[in-house]
């Protein structure tokens, strides 16, 4: 009874309780009660009893341990112990006075600190009536499948040996179990024959003793296990955090992969500093990538993942590989209605505006470049922070017209090639990168509805020069004055874009003075 507090008092506390009831040391008291000094077994009975009325379960076990007999313990039933001994290979557990087990030392972690007087939680698989003793294994441990010892939930190891209809015949030690095909992983899986042979975890999910039937699932230890390491990520999870995951899904617009327990987006703009046009580019299902943490999300179950911040940033020192001004070999990678794109090395692209992809005014990109081609370029902006790069085709060139326009007079006469169409006249070009306009209302005498009826792409023609705008880079042509010039000169550019008609038209002529250069 050392235990618990003291609840009876022997003749030599007499004294203190003298002492108690305002009594002098020199001549104390009778107690009023004589027998009281030599209290009855049941008195001492009552006060223990009292005593024990006013502890917590917690407690009196702390003080007293599990007070069940070993014999009485089942299968299954979950008990912590105190370690009192150790041997080689095991661990020697009291779980009260009448109860005593012993634990594998295998099931501990190898890093795991296993000493006298630690207490465990463990489930009792079986007793040993020879010994005495308790046979159990760690809360959550793998237990030795025997018809006595496994019950619903427990956690069973045991080889696959079959195929059958539905599922997969399990050999848990000599008792023959199933697992239906829809308890062999958490998702669907097209093979589970690859299960074949191989040595897996279970739960027992179903037990018929008397028929000896027994259902296990894999998928139940699959799913706890998952939970488990989703939880200990969630804890351990940070932006900027370098892991190592496995591509699961592929959309258009990106991969998810698989963290361990929770899933991430890596976005197609992540997955590399260069232009990727399709995921399965760079990736591929049951792919181990290494990625970033970008962003996490736990309230909405969101993370978004980077594949190309694992990689040095191939824009750190553009500015110094790529200064203003720089001539180099580019090669088009895409075409746009506003430029095109072109890669300096992999991870560096820059845009060749539409403006710039040639001397003469281009209407559309393909005009000039194609996706493939090989073109020399110049730097002319740069913008590192934002990952921009501007680069020109035209200013790696000489500029065709440099003192070509020195060599067109006006009604003097000039031959070219017609190289597109408009709504509004007929280009011509006079020089190589030089083009001229011939007017649609130049083109014939007559009135022309559109300028295909007159002249075809391809075709050289003669033409006279109506004027020449130095500053603007134009030239005015005209079909209609080859042979002979009208007397009145042509419009000046500057009356040409003010004149009006007189009157009004119902239907507007096409064309006309106005927007003469407007090209």
């Amino acid at each position: 009874m050392s235990d618990f507090p003291e609840s009876s008092r022997s003749a030599d506390a007499a004294p203190n309780d003298a002492a108690l009831h305002g009594a002098s040391e020199d001549k104390p008291p009778m107690p009023s009660n004589p027998d009281s000094l030599n209290p009855t077994m049941e008195e001492i009975d009552r006060e223990v009893a009292e005593a024990m009325a006013e502890m917590a379960p917690a407690d009196l076990t702390e003080i007293c341990g599990d007070m069940t007999s070993s014999e009485d313990a089942t299968p299954g039933t979950e008990l912590t112990g105190t370690i009192v001994g150790l041997s080689e290979d095991e661990a020697f557990l009291e779980f009260g006075a009448k109860s005593q087990g012993v634990l594998p030392l295998s099931q501990f972690g190898k890093k795991e600190k296993v000493a006298i007087g630690r207490r465990v939680d463990v489930v009792v698989e079986r007793f040993d009536p020879g010994g005495g003793l308790l046979i159990v294994i760690r809360k959550g441990e793998v237990q030795r499948a025997t018809w006595m010892s496994i019950s619903v939930g427990s956690l069973v190891e045991g080889r696959v040996t079959g195929l059958i209809k539905g599922g997969l015949e399990v050999n848990l030690q000599g008792i023959r179990a199933f697992m239906p095909g829809s308890q062999v992983s958490v998702g669907p899986m097209k093979d589970i024959s690859v299960l074949l042979n191989e040595t897996v975890r279970c739960e027992v999910i179903e037990i018929d003793r008397r028929s000896k039937n027994v259902i296990i699932s894999r998928r139940k230890v699959l799913e706890r296990d998952q939970a488990e390491s989703r939880e200990k990520l969630k804890a351990e999870l940070e932006v900027g955090q370098s892991r190592k995951g496995v591509v699961r899904n592929i959309t258009e617009f990106g991969a998810f992969v698989d963290l361990g327990g929770l899933e991430g987006l890596v976005h197609i703009r992540d997955l590399s500093w260069g232009t990727v046009e399709k995921v399965t580019d760079v990736l591929s299902t049951g792919q181990e990538i290494e990625v970033r943490v970008l962003k996490v999300d736990l309230d909405r179950n969101r993370i978004s993942l980077g594949l190309k911040q694992t990689q040095p940033d191939p824009w750190a020192e553009v500015p110094q590989r790529y200064p203003v001004g720089t001539t180099l070999k580019v090669r088009i990678v895409r075409t746009a209605d506003f430029g095109a794109f072109a890669e300096l090395e992999p991870g560096v692209e820059g845009l060749i505006p539409l403006s710039e992809t040639s001397w003469t005014r281009a209407s559309k990109t393909t005009d000039s470049v194609s996706v493939g081609d090989m073109v020399d370029a110049v730097v002319i902006r740069v913008e590192p922070e934002r990952h921009r790069l501007a680069l020109s085709m035209k200013q790696a060139q000489p500029d065709p017209w440099d003192g070509v326009l020195d060599g067109f007079e006006e009604q003097s006469l000039t031959k070219g090639r017609v190289t597109r169409l408009a709504d509004f006249g007929a280009f011509v070009e006079v020089a190589p990168g030089v083009e001229g306009l011939v007017h649609i209302s130049e083109l014939a005498d007559r009135r022309v509805k559109s300028c295909g009826e007159v002249v075809q792409v391809g075709e050289e023609i003669e033409a006279r020069v109506l004027g020449v705008d130095k500053e603007n880079r134009r030239i005015s042509l005209s079909l209609r004055q080859v042979k002979e010039p009208e007397q009145a000169s042509a419009p000046s550019f500057a009356a040409a874009e003010t004149l009006k008609p007189k009157k009004k038209r119902k239907k507007p002529l096409r064309g006309g003075l106005a927007s003469h250069f407007d090209w």
